[in-house]
């Protein structure tokens, strides 16, 4: 493994590291990086989501959709730096090895991380001419396709790999309006690889990625919970139910395999592009390395449906993108560039004694007409049948002469933002590994990063009152009181269907901010094997590291304002044995860790006076991470291995202050989040795996069966769903899901694979993830896991 920038043994890392290699991830059905979090400790990513968004040990970043975010798990394709969330699941042509490693990283990497790093490394041209082949069909209608081919261009120096594929499948929950499958995989990518092995000191390998994606986003039901929301009563023009009533009708269809969403938009879509040129030269007195990234995006359209309804369009920015192109405003969809460069120098002195590692890093990132806002109808008219603290409608409609009317609220809610990001990173690490003894050795490290965040902000707001029609009954003292509010029968409030609000340009803004730190670590690791002897001991070593993370703080666009938010930091602990015995048939390691977490950087939702919940990034003041983390490998015979792997955390918010605003009068409210529990972290997650493999005269059979359990997960996202008497209403149940996997390799043609899998064996219904808001909606928004499904895949490789 390469952990720490040289070849090692992984159990010689004074780190929890899990390394997982090609072989293993399809015998486990891993086909992404994502569900590499099935088998690696203390890693969670949120199951059914498009983006990264990954966590290791409750660290991580939960904010989705934060395009100026940092990720708090930094992943890394072959040295180069992926920043967004987005862009962490792409396909990477051909996974050679994946490796976890937990807790903050700095000191080696050219962009620190909070809680870990993902290092995907993809496999190297062939000095050979070769032909590789797969396939993929499931009972969910997924049907990859995938072929590469390596050709070497000179002898001995020059190689080259190309891959082209489709990923494809129909998704797993069908709108009941238009037919349109939700959850669907469309994909179209192509990558070269280039190997050059300029001399014997030097080698330069290059890699271009192309990937287009159309794709809908993942279904979302509707759970209703309480009707105290300031959108529990909105209406629609046009539509006869409230929004409450439009929840329960959609949260009937759980379970069904039916969805009741808008019949526009909800994409996610993009044309990416990928370039890497990596540098390595062997000089006498060390290793030199430089790692330059050019990455892009265009077209990019990432869809939410958070009200899980196809009332109100709450994050569907379709209508919004369609509006603002027809005035004028908006010519292109987002988009955004990212170059990053990283030098680094290895060498060694003391007769190998002390080897050390150092290095810089820039990166520099720009991000165009990015959409956000609030819009709740696509007409922009919202209408209530109550509102908390204002006079009943009843009675206004009988004060005006309106019997037998049923009377409605009415405003206008659309205040569309788009943004322009410009980030700026600077960083110089080092880190040095020292033998104290042949088998007590010291490491230390130390890394400075400089992070600059500018945005410039245009708003465009819709005007708050309808325009005049004949009998409507504006109530002068709303608007005095500053509650751009009139009342209008239900028959008036219908007829503005159809009517667009019109946007109208405010003022630009501008909003900037630097933040600079210090990250130090230190480990210790001893060798204890060397010293005291046991039969079935082949080798132990014992080690405790210190390590500091720090993410950088941002710019939130709150209510048409910036608000700027602080960088959050952990400093960890962390205590560990990693054991090879029964002459190395069995390996086990264990680690104990404790994080203390400082201005923690957690997604919360603001509900602005009688508009859409907004989600911005908000810092606790201090939160504890405790927890445990295992990981077994036992070969019992020469066709039989165990495997197994789990964590146990303890998260606790310590200091929370926070504040929520009134819905009517949009008023800021004090209120003390201590003790609320920690969104997105199972207390428990474990897996079990068995394979047997079998050689016969036909071939050789692999067959794997795997256990995966997760335990309950608080999902809310606003100061009401933390409240004592919702949290349970708020919370994940806990799931088991079984997988198997059997693969025939026949005896006469060993570059041929052929294997029946299976997920979700068990055919468990369960919510994968969500997002409790009460405040805003009063509801859940919660995405399922897939039903079981069973699939073929074929392989094979022609040399």
């Amino acid at each position: 493994m390469t952990a720490r920038k040289r070849s090692e043994s992984q159990q010689d890392v004074p780190l929890a590291v899990t390394a997982v290699s090609s072989e293993e991830m399809a015998s486990q059905n891993i086909s992404t990086i994502a569900d590499i979090a099935r088998i690696a400790p203390g890693l969670d990513q949120r199951e059914g989501r498009k983006q990264g968004a990954f966590a290791i040990r409750g660290v991580g970043q939960v904010r989705l959709t934060d395009l100026q975010s940092d990720p708090g798990v930094a992943v890394y394709l072959d040295g180069m730096f992926l920043a967004r969330n987005d862009s962490q699941l792409v396909d990477t042509v051909a996974i050679q090895s994946v490796q976890v490693l937990r807790g903050p990283q700095g000191t080696l990497f050219g962009k620190n991380s909070v809680g870990g790093a993902i290092l995907v490394t993809t496999k190297d041209p062939s000095d050979e001419f070769a032909i590789g082949l797969s396939s993929k069909l499931d009972s969910l209608g997924q049907r990859d396709a995938r072929i590469s081919i390596d050709i070497p261009l000179v002898d001995d120096r020059l190689f080259s790999k190309w891959t082209f594929g489709s990923i494809r499948s129909d998704g797993y929950a069908e709108d009941v309006d238009t037919g349109k499958e939700l959850g669907d995989d469309d994909r179209l990518l192509a990558a070269l690889q280039v190997l050059w092995n300029v001399n014997d000191d030097m080698e330069l390998k290059g890699l271009a990625y192309f990937n287009k994606q159309e794709e809908n986003i993942p279904p979302y039901y509707c759970e209703q919970i309480t009707l105290s929301s300031s959108l529990s009563y909105a209406r629609t023009p046009g539509r006869p139910e409230a929004y409450h009533e439009a929840c329960s009708n959609a949260e009937k269809l759980i379970g069904t395999g039916k969805i009741q969403t808008e019949n526009f938009g909800n994409k996610f879509s993009s044309r990416d592009a990928l370039f890497g040129v990596s540098l390595t030269w062997d000089l006498p007195m060390g290793t030199f390395k430089s790692i330059t990234s050019y990455a892009l995006k265009g077209d990019n359209n990432n869809d939410y449906d958070i009200d899980a309804t196809d009332l109100l369009i709450v994050r569907n920015t379709e209508f919004t993108r369609e509006q603002l192109k027809r005035q004028g405003i908006y010519d292109k969809d987002g988009s955004r560039y990212t170059l990053g460069n990283e030098l680094q120098f290895s060498g060694s002195a003391l007769t190998d004694r002390l080897q050390y590692t150092v290095g810089v890093f820039a990166s520099w990132e720009s991000m165009d007409n990015q959409i956000a806002g609030q819009a709740l109808t696509r007409e922009s008219w919202v209408g209530f049948e109550s509102l908390p603290g204002l006079p009943s409608l009843s009675d206004i409609c009988t004060l005006g002469g309106l019997l037998g009317e049923k009377c409605l609220y009415v405003r206008g809610i659309n205040t569309s933002t788009l943004s322009s990001f410009d980030n700026t990173s600077y960083a110089a690490f080092s880190q040095v590994l020292f033998d104290i003894t042949p088998t007590l050795h010291i490491t230390g490290g130390l890394r400075y990063s400089y992070e600059k965040r500018e945005m410039l902000l245009e708003e465009f707001g819709s005007q708050s009152v309808p325009p005049p029609i004949p009998g409507v009954l504006p109530w002068p003292e709303f608007i005095a009181n500053e509650l751009p509010i009139t009342v209008m029968t239900e028959t008036q409030f219908n007829m503005l269907e159809g009517i667009e609000n019109p946007l109208s340009r405010g003022p630009k803004k501008t909003g900037e901010v630097t933040f600079e730190r210090l990250s130090p670590m230190m480990s210790l690791s001893l060798d204890v094997s060397e010293h005291f002897s046991w039969e079935q001991i082949d080798a132990l070593m014992a080690y405790v590291t210190f390590s500091e993370g720090f993410k950088s703080g941002g710019l939130n666009v709150v209510l048409g304002d910036i608000e700027p938010y602080d960088p959050e930091y952990v400093i960890s602990t962390e205590v560990g044995v990693k054991i090879d015995a029964l002459q190395r048939r069995m390996r086990l390691n264990l680690a104990l860790y404790n994080s203390d977490y400082k201005d923690v950087q957690i997604l919360v939702t603001k509900a602005s006076s009688l508009g859409a919940p907004q989600n911005i990034t908000n810092n606790a003041g201090l939160a504890k991470m405790q927890g445990a983390e295992m990981e077994l490998t036992w070969l019992l015979s020469d066709a039989w291995m165990l495997r197994a792997s789990g964590n146990y955390i303890d998260a606790r918010i310590l200091e929370y202050d926070d504040e929520v605003l009134d819905p009517v009068s949009a008023e800021p409210i004090a209120i003390d989040r201590s003790g609320e529990p920690f969104p997105y972290i199972p207390r428990y997650v474990y897996s079990l795996s068995a394979n047997y493999s079998l050689r016969t005269n036909a071939g050789d059979f692999d067959f794997v069966l795997s256990r995966n359990t997760r335990s309950d997960q608080f999902m809310g996202s606003d100061a009401a769903a933390g409240l004592p008497q919702f949290r349970a209403q708020a919370t994940i149940d806990g799931v088991t899901t079984w997988s198997g996997r059997a693969t025939w390799i026949p005896w006469n043609d060993q570059g041929l694979r052929i294997s029946l899998f299976g997920n979700n064996l068990a055919d468990e219904e369960y919510v994968a993830s969500g997002s409790a808001t009460y405040s805003g909606f009063g509801t859940n928004a919660i995405t399922l896991g897939k039903v079981r499904h069973i699939g073929l895949e074929l392989n094979y490789e022609f040399h």
